[in-house]
């Protein structure tokens, strides 16, 4: 009989070339795939990194604002005294979360009066500053300017510069391609007046603001050509007095609130408007009624480096003497950020700059290079418990 045999079966297993590019193709699969974990794992650590922090800021926040500036003074809650200057108070705190421990550095500025500053020092007692929750829309109005307005003006008056180039000097013939927005800004000087008017008799008064921007070209260098000098520019008027949500009947008009955009000559400025002389001016025109005027400049936010833009503003600000005026020129005013206090036991409102570091900044006196988190806020606060 004949034997039958099955299949014979291939024992012989992978060769060596075989596993090697088996390996070759797990890497390059796996490798993508162990990356994407690594950088997952890492982006989660820094997400839980920034949210401790921010919740340290947080909290210490709305820890302040159940507290005096004297408690802070005095230790209470764990706060240290790192600077006893009523102008900007600075404290210090460590602040534990998830077992991992952050320096925190706490600056509080008190809004005050500039005026009163520098006739009275650190005497808060003759300062004003506005409480919101006090105003009465029957008795006091209120305008805000546009934060965009000033820029718009600023593109118009480029605009009107390089037009007058052109047609007098031949500016494109000299510099092809180039536009207004390339205009040596520092060649052309602007100057703003802000005016809020008040008119009208004890029957009925009335309210408008106005602005009114000038401008000239001093001494435009373009190569073969005259030097380029022009004051009798049109001014540009912006009136609000047809702005019927502005302008309105008062019986009884009793405060005045205008909260406007600072207008900077620094160079830092240029993009948006670069002024070389602000005025505010307050013209009141009803007999034997005295009108208490709040002239607030606002933080725009097209500016960068407020702090840098700020050291050099000086805007000149007046009023008739039939008004009683307050003026503020702090870099963090704005239309929300104020309360009201006549005296220093009475609420004063703080701007609060939070900043949070790692574990042993503050005994490396806070570098500002190594902060994690910065939270700038609002508190009413007191100088003292008496």
């Amino acid at each position: 009989m004949k034997k039958k045999c099955g299949k014979k079966m291939n024992n012989e297993g992978f060769s060596l070339v075989e596993v090697l590019v088996a390996v070759i193709i797990l890497a390059l699969v796996a490798g993508p795939v162990l990356m994407a974990f690594v950088m997952s794992a890492r982006f989660n650590a820094r997400a839980r990194e920034s949210q401790r922090v921010g919740v340290v800021a947080e909290s210490v926040m709305e820890e302040f604002k159940g507290l005096s500036i004297k408690q802070a003074r005095n230790g209470i809650a764990g706060y240290s005294l790192r600077s006893d200057n009523p102008a900007a108070y600075e404290f210090a705190k460590t602040v534990s979360i998830d077992d991992v421990n952050y320096d925190v550095k706490i600056t509080a500025t008190p809004l005050r009066d500039k005026e009163a500053i520098n006739k009275h020092g650190a005497d808060t007692s003759l300062d004003r500053v506005v409480k919101m929750n006090e105003m009465n829309p029957y008795y006091d109005y209120v305008f805000t300017q546009n934060m965009y307005q000033d820029k718009s003006v600023y593109d118009q008056i480029l605009n009107n510069v390089f037009t007058y180039l052109e047609e007098h000097h031949n500016f494109t013939s000299v510099y092809p391609g180039k536009s207004a927005a390339d205009l040596l800004k520092s060649k052309i000087d602007v100057d703003r007046e802000v005016k809020l008017e008040i008119y009208g008799d004890n029957d009925a008064q009335h309210v408008k603001v106005s602005y009114t921007y000038t401008y000239a070209v001093t001494d435009y260098p373009i190569t073969g050509h005259p030097s380029a000098s022009k004051s009798d520019f049109s001014p540009i008027v912006i009136d609000n007095t047809d702005d019927a949500i502005r302008i309105k009947d008062y019986k009884d008009l009793r405060s005045v609130y205008l909260f406007y955009s600072p207008g900077y000559s620094n160079s830092l400025a240029q993009n948006v408007c670069q002024i070389i002389n602000d005025k505010v001016t307050v013209v009141n025109n009803i007999t034997g009624r005295n009108i208490e005027a709040y002239v607030v400049k606002q933080a725009n936010p097209l500016y960068e480096n407020l702090t840098t833009l700020d050291n050099g503003y000086f805007p000149t600000v007046t009023a008739s003497a039939d008004v009683t005026l307050h003026s503020y020129v702090t870099v963090w005013d704005t239309f929300d950020g104020f309360a009201s206090y006549t005296t220093p036991n009475d609420s004063l409102m703080y701007t609060l700059k939070v900043e949070v570091f790692d574990a042993g900044a503050e005994a490396l006196n806070f570098p500002a290079e190594q902060s994690l988190y910065v939270l700038d806020g609002t508190i009413n606060s007191k100088e003292s418990d008496d």
